[in-house]
């Protein structure tokens, strides 16, 4: 055989084995596709209103489960509730010819560790060793090859366990069914800080030994109470401050603590006390608790040797009458400071203090959590922005807001050009990274006073409080131009990638005098920007 002719075989073979890689890609692409289809948008959305505004647990749990079935080919399913010390079952589907005890274990320390590592659907033998015999060949015999934590912070909710239809292993239901995961596990968190706040209330209603008079203890306990429901720290906080004012029997107090959002900074609240007190600075706050010294309480004039920052809002304490002063922390990691005067025995005041100093705790830190939950339903996971929800609630407040004080307000939506070519080129991963990347891009581009959000898909929106016209096209054209300039690193791609953006603005009270038509007309302006071609910027007025 001579040299050309095995030349030709080998290109031959090559060739072949071209097209195998190329269709193999194209059935990839197609199942993933159908992932997607699975699970009409419609859907999705109403999954997501159920949980995070009018569900119960049960509701979200079964709209969950019929996700698994209709949208991911979900043919066999097991959740096991976890219910003290054992992971019982609660939900079975495509299975019969069972006892219940089949799929019953207790639960282990070491098992929680493990499922809590991360939301994502995994290999279901990957457990083998954690767990027991009997529930292995169950699992085994009905063929459910993967299991999928139910979890939040160091809460375990239970696990599902799984024999889908789909293509499991690809990122489509590896990200999407994360996404379902995680989703349940904050239902099923929310239901448990709602749990947390009944028993919070009957253990307050029965309190046996009232520091106070019974009269005074109902009427305080009352303050407290009322606050169980509340879910902001910034009307917790004053709420039991008031409380406190009440259960001490003190004429001025004055609360100071560390901000759990703002890191460094202090809020304070003061009652009966006439003129404000400036809030104390991180530092000089942690050092006057430090002075201390474990001690129960002190008087404010005993509290010497401190920086000059220290003794210069101390001066201030005294200037107000404020005689004694007690370490009162809402959360243990943060310092908290109480100053009062009046009270009689301070003593005996602190010692009512300190009988519902482990209730404030607990408000407090259901609040927080409450909120901890609250923004991240407000943030849109790829890319770090706010997500939709929040935007329009923010639009509402900004437009409210510039209305009150006859002032302008900016309305920007821009669209990334051409990020299906991305897609369709590098695939899904490479248009996700470049999603990111946007997102990062978007926060430091704008002003401290703007609020931007990934408004869905490839369309970003920014809200500028306070921008006329100018500021606008100026700020539109300045973003245009840096993220034209950018230079997009992707992994597994050898160079990097660019895009332009399509961007419309629109200016109220201006071209629109209420939310729904200044979004009209940023649209408006930005569809006129992409006819006309792309990698344009419009105001409303120039765009008609």
């Amino acid at each position: 055989m001579s040299v050309q002719s095995i030349l030709i075989i080998i290109l031959a073979g090559l060739v072949l084995l071209l097209a195998a890689l190329l269709f193999a890609r194209i059935r990839r692409e197609r199942r993933l596709s159908a992932t997607f289809r699975g699970m009409p948008q419609e859907d999705f959305s109403e999954f997501l209103l159920t949980n995070s505004i009018r569900g119960s647990i049960v509701e979200v749990a079964r709209k969950v489960s019929s996700l698994l079935i209709e949208a991911f080919g979900c043919e066999r399913i097991v959740f096991l509730r976890k219910k003290r010390g054992t992971l019982e079952l609660n939900y079975y589907h495509g299975i019969t010819g069972f006892q219940r005890n089949d799929f019953r274990m207790r639960y282990s320390e070491t098992l929680a560790t493990r499922l809590r590592a991360d939301f994502f659907p995994h290999r279901t033998d990957e457990l083998a060793e954690l767990l027991p015999k009997r529930l292995q060949e169950n699992l085994a015999r009905f063929g459910m090859d993967i299991y999928i934590p139910i979890f939040w912070r160091e809460n375990l909710y239970g696990v599902y366990f799984i024999r889908s239809t789909a293509k499991t292993k690809s990122p489509a239901f590896v990200y999407m069914l994360a996404s379902l995961a995680q989703s349940l596990s904050a239902a099923y968190h929310i239901k448990w800080h709602e749990s947390k706040y009944e028993s919070l209330r009957t253990s307050i209603e029965r309190e046996k030994k009232p520091p106070l008079p019974a009269n005074e203890r109902e009427e305080s306990v009352g303050k407290i109470l009322r606050l169980v429901r509340n879910r902001r720290t910034e009307t917790v906080v004053p709420g039991i401050v008031d409380a406190l004012k009440e259960i001490m029997g003190v004429d001025r107090l004055v609360y100071s603590y560390a901000s759990r959002i703002d890191n460094g900074s202090t809020i304070l609240v003061q009652r009966g006390v006439t003129s404000p007190i400036p809030g104390p600075s991180v530092d000089v706050l942690n050092s006057i608790v430090a002075r201390l010294d474990g001690r129960e309480f002190a008087e404010v004039e005993a509290l010497r040797d401190l920086s000059e920052e220290a003794q210069e809002w101390l001066e201030y304490v005294r200037d107000r009458g404020l005689k004694s002063t007690a370490s009162f922390p809402l959360r243990p990691d943060r310092s908290g400071l109480l100053a009062w005067a009046g009270g009689g025995d301070a003593g005996q005041v602190v010692q009512q203090l300190r009988s519902f100093q482990s209730s404030a705790v607990e408000l407090v830190e259901n609040a927080e959590s409450f909120e901890v939950i609250e923004e991240l339903s407000y943030t849109d996971g790829l890319t770090g922005l706010a997500n939709q929800r929040y935007f329009f609630k923010r639009l509402d407040e900004e437009v409210s807001r510039a209305s009150r004080y006859q002032r302008n307000l900016a309305l920007i939506m821009f669209d990334m050009d051409d990020l299906k070519c991305t897609n369709d080129t590098y695939g899904h991963l490479a248009g996700d990274a470049l999603l990111s990347r946007m997102g990062e891009i978007l926060k430091t581009s704008i002003r401290t006073i703007d609020i931007v959000a990934r408004y869905g898909g490839d369309e970003f929106c920014a809200i500028m409080p306070e921008a006329d016209e100018d500021t606008c096209i100026r700020f539109m054209e300045r973003l245009k131009n840096r993220i034209s300039r950018e230079e997009f690193i992707v992994d597994g791609i050898d160079k990097p990638l660019h895009c332009t953006v399509s961007i419309g603005g629109a200016i109220f009270p201006h071209h629109a005098e209420d939310p729904k038509k200044l979004i009209f007309a940023a649209d408006m302006a930005l569809l006129k920007a992409k006819e006309t071609g792309r990698n344009k910027s419009l105001i409303y007025s120039t765009a008609l």
